[in-house]
C-alpha cells in the first residue's frame, strides 16, 4: 500500500511521489540471481559463483516468484527445472543484463583514455607504404597505448591468434568478422622514362603485347586486373614472364627500365610526381579495390579498436 507524505497537500502537483511500506525489490540483482541459477542449474552452484549464500540466493529466487506472481522453477530433491514463465523471464533479463553492461561499459569509457596492446595484421604494401607512416600520430595521441604490427599477406586467425585488428584488400568472407572500409587501392600502369624511350609509349592495352614486364603476383592475388575504358569493363590478364610476390621489389625492378608493371597508385605517387615513373594508359581507370579493416564480432567493441579505427578513417580519407 502507498501514502502520501504526511501534510502535504494531494491537489499540489509537486507532491506526485509515492512511496512503499517496504523497501522495493532490487529487480536488476534478482535477474543476475535467477540467470545464474538457471545457467548453474543449482542453487549451491549460483551461491559460489555469486558468493553469496545459499539461503540468500534462495530469499531471493522466492521473493522474486511473489513479486512477479509466478513459478520460475520446478525444484525437486535432485533436479531445478526451469517452468515455462522462467524460461521465458531468463531469455529476457540475459538480453536485458547484457544491454545495462554495455551501456555501463560504454558510458565509463568516455571519461577514459584507451589504454593497452593493439596487435595488428597487414597486408604488405599497404603497410609499409601507408599504415607504417601514420602510426606515429596515433600513438602521439593516445600515449597509453602500444601497438606492434605484423606485414605480410598471409591469412590471420583473429580470434584464435589474438589480434585485435587486420587490413586486408577486398573482403573476407567470414561472418565472424566486422569489415569497415578505411582507403581503396588503384593498380596502375608505369614505366621508366628510359623503357618508354625503347619501346615507345603504349595507347590501348593491346600495345603492351610482347613488351618486357615485371609483376605482382601473390597466391591468386595480382593474376588479373579489372579496368574501364570509358563505360566498358576490360579485363587485364597478367603475364607471367618475370613476377615477384613483393611490390617494394616490383617497384625497384621497373625504375632499372628492364619492364612496366601494374603496381597500387600510393605505391609510386612520389615516383611519378619526380619524374623517375610515369603512368600508362591513363584513359584505362582502374577498379577500386577496397581496403577493410577487419575485427572480430562482438558486443561490445573494445574502445582502444575503436579509436584505431576511426583514426584510420581520418588518416585516408584523402
Amino acid at each position: 500500500m502507498h501514502h502520501l507524505a504526511k501534510n502535504d497537500n494531494p491537489s499540489s502537483p509537486r507532491n506526485i511521489v509515492l512511496f512503499s511500506e517496504r523497501m522495493p525489490m532490487d529487480i536488476v540483482a534478482a535477474m543476475r540471481v535467477a540467470v545464474e541459477v538457471a545457467r548453474r542449474g543449482s542453487f549451491t552452484a549460483a551461491s559460489r559463483h555469486l558468493r553469496l549464500s545459499g539461503p540468500s540466493v534462495s530469499r531471493v529466487i522466492a521473493e522474486l516468484e511473489v513479486d512477479l506472481g509466478i513459478r520460475l522453477f520446478n525444484r525437486t530433491t535432485r533436479q531445478l527445472h526451469l517452468t515455462d514463465a522462467g524460461q521465458e523471464f531468463v531469455q529476457k533479463s540475459t538480453g536485458l543484463l547484457e544491454e545495462l553492461e554495455q551501456m555501463r561499459i560504454s558510458l565509463r569509457e568516455r571519461s577514459e583514455n584507451p589504454h593497452g596492446h593493439l596487435r595488428i595484421s597487414c597486408v604488405t604494401a599497404f603497410g609499409n607504404e601507408c599504415l607504417a607512416p601514420v602510426l606515429p600520430e596515433f600513438l602521439r595521441r593516445f600515449p597509453q597505448l602500444s601497438v606492434s604490427v605484423d606485414i605480410g599477406n598471409r591469412i590471420v586467425d583473429l580470434v584464435g591468434e589474438h589480434y585485435d585488428l587486420a587490413i586486408r584488400v577486398g573482403p573476407l568472407n567470414d561472418s565472424t568478422l566486422v569489415a569497415q572500409k578505411i582507403a581503396t587501392q588503384n593498380i596502375i600502369f608505369v614505366a621508366s622514362p628510359q623503357f618508354c624511350e625503347v619501346h615507345g609509349m603504349p595507347r590501348t592495352i593491346d600495345d603492351l603485347a610482347g613488351m618486357p614486364s615485371v609483376m605482382q603476383v601473390s597466391g591468386e592475388w595480382g593474376r588479373q586486373h579489372r579496368f574501364e575504358q570509358g563505360r566498358e569493363p576490360i579485363d587485364f590478364e597478367v603475364p607471367q614472364q618475370f613476377t615477384m610476390s613483393s611490390s617494394r621489389a616490383v617497384r625497384n625492378a621497373c625504375l632499372t627500365g628492364y619492364g612496366y608493371a601494374l603496381l597500387a597508385e600510393f605505391m609510386v605517387a612520389g615516383d611519378i610526381a619526380a619524374g623517375r615513373l610515369l603512368r600508362l594508359l591513363p584513359d584505362y581507370q582502374p577498379v577500386e579495390q577496397p581496403i577493410y579493416a577487419f575485427h572480430a564480432q562482438r558486443r561490445h567493441t573494445p574502445r582502444k579498436v575503436r579509436v584505431l579505427i576511426d583514426y584510420l578513417h581520418e588518416a585516408f580519407a584523402a
